[in-house]
């Protein structure tokens, strides 16, 4: 090795989330020699914290149980959602590689993954859509002691995801959670006695059973060791190294040090987005959506797009990101995603006019984009406020707070606001109260027929995912009509944003006359989405931040 650098490699990564930890293994059983470098003290990145499922359109699962898809049907939902944003052969690539990258993991490494029974597709009236499910897969829960002392080293999921702070649920748990029925009581005492039965559950501050994307990365890190990649952390990306037009590594910090690193036969950036810089966000975004309250790997602060920028490439959708209305509990740093309570029967969101804007269970992207839309043109939505009533709090769970309990901490601090009327409910969010009564008058109609005609909440399986199946005949609808009455406030946030490098079919990152730059691959939300503006469905984040992980070590290994 040329004594100018400090180490070398076949395959630099840049970021140990899904994409970058999906290309390592990929190129190692290849035979490339793989360094994985992470800027945190902690591995995992967004990835970790996420639901941990991909959307993998026609996937081995789905044949297997005996659910239809066809390429055909997928692409051409992929192109109408996408609406000509993104190049043909980036969809191709994606919707080709995808069930194929599905097939590699559950051969070769201990990556397993299932489908999530009946969760739709974000738009299932969009043709090509799988209204049944089967495209969205979660990876199968994982015993976090195979790990040994690694374990101690994963980014945690968000405390919001951990029942009690500790337990861990599938998503499908949750789902099936969600209904109040006897059903829905029996399988909540199967999760918790899942938990109750584990002896080594004293033996750590959460679950050993790892499930979201705990599992995924966990599953992804035990792979890693098995190949004996190394992933070193606290290793910042500073600057690419460039060599006669070609990126020839990366210039990092370690243990306070500058180093040099070689990679011969490319460097990936998967490093994230910039959700928290927010000189970035206000350069590129609309006026209130920069300052939307991220959920993100607080070490997400653009530094892969910016050396990519001081590479040459070009960008998109730069103003776009993975939209999620949340509440901020005062003094928390991380907000509160508004996910599953938005499908709920029993709450509504209004402006401060008194005013819905929205089908409150539609999926949460085009619920921020309602929100900002509506505060454009009444300067009312933002924040927005989410009201319902004591059966509401009763039986269903409100961000912090578990059903049947609601702390009287988060009354006095001001983040849930209690009244015995509408009428004083109204005066303490500054709500208008004629406004409030009458959109109260018409939903309380509305969920007496099981019909809401001015947004059509509870008409899609997608709606009814994260609804209540013991309430007919519309599960996300029920009357706000049982006082007390109860507010919080909701505010444009996001999972990351989804603007970037442009990268081709290859993850090869494009210069501004579309030619790649020479060694350098991007992938994941480092780049511009493959969704465009758009979201096909629940794991259309990390889908292609690992699909597209596989393609560039693909690529690489060539």
């Amino acid at each position: 090795m040329d004594p100018s650098w400090d180490a070398s490699a076949d395959l630099l990564v840049v970021g140990s989330g899904g994409g970058g930890m999906t290309a390592a293994i990929v190129a190692a059983d290849r035979g490339l020699d793989v360094l994985v470098i992470e800027k945190g003290k902690v591995y995992g990145g967004s990835t970790a914290m996420s639901g941990g499922a991909l959307w993998i359109p026609n996937n081995h699962l789905m044949q297997r149980s005996g659910l239809v898809d066809s390429p055909e049907d997928s692409m051409s939902y992929l192109k109408t959602l996408t609406a000509g944003r993104v190049p043909d052969d980036r969809l191709l690539a994606y919707n080709e590689a995808a069930p194929k990258l599905l097939s590699h993991l559950e051969q070769r490494t201990d990556v397993r993954f299932r489908i999530v029974p009946g969760y739709s597709d974000y738009y299932p009236r969009v043709g090509g859509a799988r209204p049944g499910g089967g495209r969205t897969v979660e990876p199968v829960p994982f015993n976090a002691l195979r790990l040994g002392s690694l374990r101690h080293q994963m980014r945690p999921l968000p405390r919001q995801a951990r029942l009690l702070g500790r337990l861990m649920a599938t998503a499908y748990d949750a789902h099936m959670m969600l209904d109040t029925s006897l059903r829905g009581r029996l399988w909540a005492v199967r999760v918790f006695g899942s938990y109750l039965v584990n002896p080594f559950r004293f033996l750590a501050k959460t679950d050993t059973r790892l499930t979201l994307g705990n599992a995924l990365i966990g599953r992804l890190r035990l792979s890693m060791k098995k190949r004996s990649i190394s992933l070193w952390l606290n290793t910042p990306a500073i600057r690419l190294i460039m060599e006669n037009g070609r990126v020839a590594g990366i210039e990092a910090k370690r243990e306070g040090k500058t180093v040099s690193i070689r990679a011969d036969r490319g460097v990936l950036l998967a490093a994230g987005g910039f959700p928290h810089n927010r000189a970035m966000r206000q350069r590129y975004e609309p006026a209130e959506l920069s300052k939307a309250l991220s959920m993100a790997c607080p070490d997400n602060q653009g530094d892969a797009v910016q050396m990519g920028i001081e590479a040459g490439a070009a960008l998109d959708l730069m103003d776009e990101a993975w939209w999620m209305p949340v509440s901020m509990v005062p003094g928390d740093t991380v907000p509160q995603m508004i996910l599953i309570e938005r499908s709920l029967p029993g709450c509504i969101m209004v402006n401060k006019e008194g005013r819905r804007f929205t089908n409150e269970a539609a999926p949460y992207i085009d619920v921020v984009k309602d929100q900002y839309a509506n505060n454009l043109e009444t300067g009312a939505a933002i924040p927005a406020y989410m009201i319902m009533d004591s059966r509401f709090r009763s039986k269903y769970p409100t961000s912090p707070m578990l059903p049947g309990f609601t702390p009287s901490k988060y009354i006095e601090n001001g983040y849930m606001k209690k009244a015995g009327t509408l009428e004083d409910l109204a005066r303490q969010c500054g709500i208008d109260i004629r406004g409030l009564s009458t959109a109260m008058e018409r939903f309380n109609t509305y969920a007496a027929t099981g019909r809401d005609p001015d947004f059509d909440r509870g008409s899609t399986p997608i709606d009814r995912f994260y609804g209540d199946a013991a309430v007919k005949p519309n599960p996300c609808l029920a009357p706000i009509d049982r006082p007390p009455y109860y507010a919080i406030e909701i505010w444009p946030g996001d999972l990351g944003t989804k603007g970037g490098l442009v990268t081709d079919r290859h993850a090869r990152v494009l210069q501004q006359d579309g030619s790649p730059i020479q060694g350098l691959y991007a992938t994941g939300n480092c780049t511009a989405s493959v969704m465009g503006t758009s979201y096909a469905g629940a794991g259309a984040t990390v889908g292609p931040a690992m699909v597209f992980g596989y393609l560039a070590a693909l690529h690489a290994v060539s």
